[in-house]
This record gives structure tokens, sequence and C-alpha cells, in this order.
């Protein structure tokens, strides 16, 4: 009896532990996960390692507060002094913007809610403007809804108001004269030479907007002419609370519409850029006038001869000392140029000074274009454009200080760089 039994125990033993192996099998084929092949994955956007601090009530402590590095893809900028500028771009659709107030040394996070989504990358001058570090105003077209939304700042970009625009049409330009006196111009129905205008303007800083301009909508009672349908808007500036300007494209050659009232009335400007240097150009291009200094009494605008035959475009100038009232033209005498940058204009600083990128060599003048001499070749210049070799933007605030956007599209990178004497060395910010 004692060997039947303790056969029996063997046996139990023997059964249990086949019946446990059968569960735990059953349990792994259910939690085991199928093996999964790598999907591929988008290049991540960076290229800019930038140094983050944290804004105090005194804007920005560089030396007292923590920091830290982030890599960041830039898609535009703008110096508002020697020292301080703003660099933005938009990461899954929100926008990351940043402001500097020591030369690119450290930067402070100035982004609005990441509720606020921008599926396209913001333009300065279309959908963001600075007077000064502190006063400031970033545009949120509609996109589907009733409204526009405008963000506007006093603080630097610590803090964000919001308002709206009664307006869901595309914002084609936006300008503000002062913290105060700003104006915003929509579009819609938009050709390649016609579009609808309405011009809104505010008179503090951004929080309710008045129209003051429409160029469908006829009301007997105010017989103001109006910026023409005919004509795609390429820029809007005003020299002061009553005077300005919008440039627009009108199929070969470009025209120019001033007001002296604030914007409500409007009227075509002198025929200047009617030049037989045109004459052999499949289209004459140009963007908004750009004024100098405090008195804003003298300015420039780049005017380019685009040829289609060999898609390139040749760059002179229009100069102003008299606000705008008669243009000047000038000839640069430079080559034409071809390629993905050749959309890059001259940039100047005032009458006299002025800078022009053509291939990896910076050229500069100082007698408004007539003469060109060509900078010291940069190594840092020359080897960033080599990996970066799209030109985004060119600034010089000063002649001393000037930033350079590059990037490369198709890896979804960006590099700033700076000089501080005028062009002739670089460096990565």
């Amino acid at each position: 009896m004692p060997s039947k039994t303790q056969g029996s125990k063997v046996l139990s033993v023997v059964l249990l532990l086949m019946l446990s192996m059968l569960i735990l099998s059953a349990c792994m084929s259910k939690t085991a996960a199928p093996a999964q092949t790598p999907q591929p994955t988008e290049p991540p956007e960076e290229g800019q390692t930038i140094t983050l601090i944290t804004p105090d009530a005194r804007n920005m402590d560089a030396e007292n507060n923590p920091k830290y590095q982030i890599q960041t893809r830039l898609t535009d900028f703008q110096l508002l002094s020697e020292s301080e500028g703003l660099a933005w771009g938009v990461t899954k659709n929100e926008l990351r913007m940043y402001i500097t107030k020591d030369n690119g040394t450290t930067w402070a996070n100035i982004s609005p809610s990441a509720n606020v989504q921008f599926p396209s990358n913001p333009v300065y001058g279309k959908e963001i403007f600075f007077t000064d570090p502190s006063n400031g105003w970033i545009i949120r077209s509609a996109y589907g809804m009733t409204e526009t939304i405008v963000l506007r700042t006093r603080d630097g970009g610590q803090s964000w108001k919001v308002s709206s625009l009664p307006d869901a049409n595309p914002i084609s330009s936006m300008y503000f004269y002062s913290p105060t006196h700003g104006w915003l111009l929509t579009s819609w129905d938009t050709t390649a030479i016609k579009e609808s205008k309405a011009l809104y303007s505010t008179v503090d800083g951004g929080a309710t907007w008045k129209n003051v301009m429409q160029n469908e909508q006829y009301n007997p009672k105010l017989p103001n002419p109006a910026i023409p349908m005919a004509g795609v808007t390429t820029g809007m500036i005003f020299r002061d609370s009553m005077h300005g300007f919008v440039t627009l494209q009108t199929g070969a050659l470009p025209k120019i519409y001033t007001t002296n009232d604030g914007g409500k009335t409007w009227q075509q400007g002198a025929p200047f850029l009617i030049n037989e240097r045109f004459e052999g150009c499949d289209r004459v291009i140009t963007g908004r006038p750009e004024f100098f200094g405090g008195g804003r009494t003298t300015g420039w605008m780049s005017v380019g001869c685009q040829k289609d035959k060999d898609n390139s475009i040749t760059y002179d100038g229009y100069f102003t000392a008299n606000g705008g009232e008669s243009w000047k033209f000038r000839t640069f005498g430079f080559k034409s140029r071809t390629g993905g940058n050749r959309h890059l204009s001259p940039t100047f600083l005032n009458l006299s000074t002025g800078w022009i990128l053509d291939g990896s060599m910076l050229y500069q003048t100082q007698d408004q274009g007539a003469t060109w001499t060509a900078l010291k070749s940069s190594s840092v210049l020359e080897d960033k454009l080599l990996e970066y070799p799209e030109i985004v933007k060119l600034q010089f605030f000063s002649s001393e200080v000037g930033w350079l956007l590059i990037e490369k599209k198709e890896d979804k990178r960006s590099i700033l760089l700076q000089t501080t004497n005028g062009g002739a060395s670089w460096r990565v910010l």
C-alpha cells in the first residue's frame, strides 16, 4: 500500500507540472507582441542650438537664471537693436518664438499658448510685428473660423493678450507705426493679378479694430477712392500715423498707392517704376518700401527685373529723400541672379550703405549701389553655406551688426549667423 500511495503522489506532481506548463504557454501566446517593422520617421527639425533661460520680472536676468540648451528649426527672425532680436519657427503646429537681449548668448522662450495653432510658418510684416523689444503682435489667421486671432504683448512676450478681428480672410500685410497705432490688410478672391482688399486700423495697440477701407463695398455716402482690386499686395508701410504706402504687383509692372489720412483714401503714386531698363523684363517685382531712422523721410525699395527664359532676376533700387513723394532710380550693376537664392534682394541700412550676398561672397556699397566692394572671405560663412545653401534672410541693424538665416529645406534644418564687424566675419548664434 505505501508503494501505491507514493506512486499516486508522483503521478499527481507530474500532471500538475504539465498543466502549469500548458497554462503558462497559453498566457505567453496571448501577451507576446509580434515583432514590428520599424516605421520611417521625418527628420527632426533642428540645426540651431540655443541656450534658453526663464524670464524673470526684469524680463531677462541671464546671469542668475537657470539655463538649458535645445535644438530648434528657425524660419524667420527680426533684429530689434544691435544686441536684441527675435527668432521663431513652427513645430507640430506650435509657434516657438525666442528673444535675445545679449547678442544670442542666451534666449528666452516667449511663445504664445500651444492652444493657438499655426499650420504654416509666420512671416515678419505679415503675421508678426514688433515696434521694440517690449511691444509686439502675432496674427493667427482664421483657417475656417469666423474671426482672426490677434495676440499682443507689452512686456516682451512674458504675457500675451488676445483680441479678434471680425474678418476671416487671410492677412496680406501688417504694420505698426507705434505701440498704439497699427494696420492690418486682408485679401480674398486672389488670383495672379487681382484680389479684393480690406484695411483695418487700431489706435489702442490691437485691442480693437476699425474697418477704414474696403474695395468691394460701394457706399454713396463714402465715395472715397480705395486700393484697387487689380494687383496683388506685396507690402504695406506707414511712415507716420497719416502717411502710408501699399505696393501691388499688377501683371508685368508693380504700382504704388499712397494715403494721407491714415488709410481711409488712397491715390496711385507716380508711375516711377516705368523705366527703359525694364523693357526687356518679363516681369518687374518689388516689395514694400523701407524707411530709415526716426525721421522716416529717407528710404528705399528694391526692384527686380525677372526674365523667364533663364529664370533670373536682376536687382536695382529706388531711393527717396522726401518721405516717398518722389523716387530716384539707381542701377546696381550686378549680374542677374539665378537658382534658389535669386529672390534675395540687397539690404540697405541708410541711403548710402548696403549689402548683397552673391554665392558665398558678401559685397558692400557706401555710395547707394554705384560701386560694390567684395568683403574679405569668411571661412565660417563659406562652410555653413555649403551645409545650408538656401538663404532665408539677411538684415543689418547698424554698420557693424547683422544677422543671416540660412537653411536646408529638405532636411528641415536651419542656422542663424551673426556679424559684428560689418560682414567681414561671422559666427553661429
